[in-house]
C-alpha cells in the first residue's frame, strides 16, 4: 500500500496540527512497517523529520499549506497529476485540506475543529469564508474522515450533514517528552532562562480571541488581589489573529508586572513550563481537541479549564471545569487550588491517569486501519 501524506504544517514554530502531524507520522512505521510512505513537503520540513526522510520518500512543492490560494491551486490540479503517476494508493490530507479531484486513489482527511463555523468572530472575516468552502468541499470528497474527537464528530454531523458511518474519531495524544520531571531543577532552570522567580499559573495556546485571554487576566486580577502578589501568570504562545482587543486591554491592566508573555516556547522547553507551574488554566471558547490540557495532565499538573466543546471528554473528571465566561467563578477555582495542596495533588495523581489512556501508537493503529479501509473500497 502506498500512502501521501502532506507534512507541510510540520514546521519548527509549529502548532497543534503540525504536532499531530509530526506524531502521527512517527508512529506508523512503528505500527506497521510494511507501508509504503510518502511525503508531500517543502525543503524547509525536511530537516524536521530527521530519520524518517532516509526511510521513507518525500516529494516538494514550492507552496506552504497557508498559501492560499496559489497552494489550492496547486494542490487541487498539479497534485493530483502527481499522485497518479506515483500510483498512490491513499492520500491523507491531516490538516483539514485535500485535492479537489482524484484519480485511482482514495483520499482521507482530518478534521480538527470547525471554529469556522462555530466562532467565525475569533477569525479574520475572509479567511473564516475561504475555510467554510473548503471544510465543506473537503467533507464532501473525502472517502473517509478522520475526527480528533467525538465532538468535533458530532460537529461534522449537525452544521455539515456527515453521515456518522463516514467518520472515524481517532484521539490525539501527549509526545512522550510530558511526563513528571524533579521541580526544583525545572524550577531553577525556569529562573536562570526566562527569569521567572515566583510559583506561576501556566497558559499555553496561539494567542488569539478563541484563547478567552482576556477573561484569564481578569481573573487573575482577582486572585491577585486576595492572595497578594505571591503568583505570577505565565502565557505562552505565537502571536495569532484578530489581537487588538487583548492588546488594548493590556495597555491598562493594572497586574501587567505580574504576567510574563514568553512567545512562542520550543518543544523541547514546554515541559519545563508544564511541571514548574502550580497549575494550568486553559479557559477555551472551543476546542476541536485541547492537547495542552493533556500535556499538562502528563506532567502531573492540575488543570483547570473550559467545560466547553472537547475539553470535557479529554479531561474527565482529572480536571477542573468551569464556565468559561465566568470570571469570578474561575477565579474562586484557582484560588481555591492554590491554598490546597492537598487536592492539587489528588488532581495531579488523576491527571496521570487520565492522560496515560491517551496513546499515540493506539492513534497510528487506528489510522492505519482507515487507510487499509479507504484503499480496499477504492480499489
Amino acid at each position: 500500500m502506498k500512502v501521501a501524506i502532506d507534512v507541510r504544517t510540520v514546521l519548527p514554530n509549529r502548532s497543534g496540527v503540525g504536532n499531530y502531524v509530526l506524531n502521527l507520522i512517527q508512529n506508523l512505521r512503528q505500527v506497521d512497517p510494511e507501508p509504503m510512505y510518502y511525503f508531500l513537503a517543502q525543503k524547509k520540513n525536511l530537516s524536521l523529520l530527521g530519520d524518517l526522510t532516509r526511510k521513507q520518500n518525500s516529494f516538494l512543492t514550492l507552496f506552504s499549506h497557508e498559501n492560499h490560494p496559489l497552494s489550492d491551486f496547486w494542490e487541487h490540479f498539479i497534485l493530483p497529476v502527481r499522485l497518479k503517476r506515483m500510483e498512490i494508493d491513499v492520500f491523507h490530507g491531516p490538516a483539514s485540506l485535500i485535492p479537489f479531484r482524484k484519480d485511482h486513489y482514495g483520499l482521507v482527511v482530518t478534521i480538527h475543529d470547525l471554529v469556522a463555523f462555530l466562532f467565525p468572530e475569533t477569525i479574520p472575516l475572509k479567511y473564516g469564508a475561504y475555510m467554510r468552502y473548503l471544510l465543506r468541499q473537503a467533507v464532501k470528497r473525502a472517502n473517509r474522515i478522520i475526527s480528533v474527537s467525538e465532538h468535533t464528530q458530532q460537529d461534522l454531523i449537525k452544521i455539515l450533514n456527515v453521515p456518522s458511518e463516514k467518520i472515524t474519531v481517532i484521539h490525539e495524544a501527549p509526545s512522550p517528552i510530558f511526563r513528571p520531571g524533579d521541580k526544583d531543577m525545572v524550577q531553577s532552570h525556569l529562573k536562570n532562562r526566562y527569569g521567572i522567580s515566583k510559583k506561576f499559573i501556566y497558559h499555553l495556546g496561539n494567542i488569539e480571541p478563541r484563547k478567552n485571554l482576556i477573561v484569564l487576566l481578569e481573573a487573575f486580577t482577582l486572585v491577585c488581589r486576595e492572595l497578594g502578589n505571591e503568583y505570577q501568570l505565565v502565557v505562552s504562545g505565537q502571536k495569532g489573529w484578530l489581537i487588538h482587543s487583548l492588546s488594548h486591554f493590556l495597555k491598562n491592566y493594572p497586574m501587567r508586572d505580574q504576567v510574563l508573555f514568553t512567545g512562542y516556547i520550543q518543544m523541547e522547553d514546554l515541559p519545563l513550563f508544564m511541571n514548574g507551574a502550580e497549575i494550568f488554566v486553559f479557559p477555551s471558547l472551543y476546542e476541536g481537541f485541547g492537547l495542552p490540557v493533556l500535556e499538562a495532565m502528563s506532567c502531573g499538573t492540575p488543570v483547570i479549564s473550559s467545560n466547553r466543546s472537547s475539553i470535557p471528554e479529554i479531561v474527565g473528571s482529572a480536571g477542573v471545569l468551569v464556565d468559561p465566561t465566568d470570571i469570578q467563578n474561575l477565579a474562586e477555582r484557582i484560588i481555591h487550588l492554590l491554598r490546597n495542596p492537598a487536592e492539587r495533588m489528588r488532581l495531579s495523581q488523576l491527571g496521570k491517569e487520565q492522560a496515560a489512556r491517551f496513546s499515540w501508537v493506539e492513534a497510528a493503529r487506528k489510522t492505519l486501519d482507515v487507510y487499509r479501509l479507504v484503499k480496499d473500497s477504492d480499489s
